[in-house]
């Protein structure tokens, strides 16, 4: 263990945290600014990764098109469970069957593809920043994008009438149908987007992992913990909270090793919910406000 091992070790922590900060960025949009509590985020993410490897690996198709499939996939699915299993506004409801629909494609997906880890089996290209310190070249390139699709999406929200149509009806849905906006129309559009964004998350996230059916019960765990850390609904806090707890996960294997890592980030996680509970990245007077 030394200071250049461990720089290395975090300046990769900090490429993957920046795909969990995507990666939780949608989940925090939907709950914190929609206000719908979506359960079954985390088998999406799975699906969107097992459609990326069987596109590749499986079908020989370019990656123009396993782009659009994926997008379009989970276009569609987010339509789907808008209009079935979030098409109440009952929170209990709503987090019952997810949890439900998340079983069900988890089993679906068990069922069909079988438990066995699938991986693409990249050889990554290292780019070195000294001669001991390096970073990954796919690492690097998701990092980028991610941040990238992030900032797009905040562009969108706040220049494109749909955008204003969207935080119009999550700032104040009475008033925004009473301005001529179709609320219904508005948040199914918005919670498809938020679902394109988990098909591009779970594109990121084949490359630098391997899928199997439970893959996405830990991402929604570590979005859980980022986006409540952040402050549900802050699009940014997610991100930057993602490069947080990615360092801090990295941290945690690199100084005391993994069988404590699970402990102590939730530990961790706790502490910050005492401090702050409404986030870090949120003010009391914007709880689940921030777009």
């Amino acid at each position: 263990m030394n200071l250049t091992s461990y720089i290395a070790v975090v300046i990769n922590a900090i490429c993957v945290g920046g795909v969990y900060g995507l990666t939780s960025s949608a989940w925090s949009f939907q709950v914190g600014s929609l206000r719908f509590a979506n359960f079954a985020y985390g088998a999406s993410l799975m699906v969107s990764m097992y459609l990326t490897y069987y596109g590749l690996r499986e079908w020989n198709l370019p990656w123009a098109v396993i782009i659009l499939m994926v997008l379009a996939v989970n276009f569609l699915l987010g339509l789907f469970m808008r209009k079935t299993v979030l098409n109440t506004n009952e929170r209990g409801t709503q987090i019952l069957c997810t949890t439900g629909f998340s079983l069900i494609m988890i089993n679906l997906v068990t069922f069909i593809c079988t438990a066995y880890p699938r991986n693409l089996s990249l050889v990554e290209k290292r780019l070195y920043l000294t001669p001991e310190i390096s970073v990954g070249a796919i690492q690097l390139t998701c990092f980028v994008l991610a941040a990238i699709i992030l900032f797009s999406f905040q562009l969108y929200l706040q220049k494109t009438w749909t955008g204003r149509a969207i935080r119009a009806v999550v700032q104040n849905r009475s008033v925004a149908t009473l301005m001529g906006i179709n609320s219904n129309v508005i948040l199914d559009v918005a919670f498809a987007i938020s679902y394109m964004m988990i098909g591009i998350s779970g594109i990121m996230m084949m490359l630098m992992f391997q899928a199997e059916p439970i893959a996405g019960e830990y991402m929604q765990t570590i979005a859980f913990i980022v986006c409540v850390s952040a402050g549900l609904g802050s699009l940014s806090g997610a991100f930057y909270t993602g490069i947080i707890v990615a360092i801090v996960s990295a941290s945690i294997n690199f100084f005391i090793g993994s069988k404590f890592h699970d402990p102590l980030l939730f530990a961790i996680f706790v502490i910050i919910l005492i401090v702050r509970p409404y986030g870090i990245f949120n003010s009391k007077k914007n709880v689940a406000r921030t777009l």
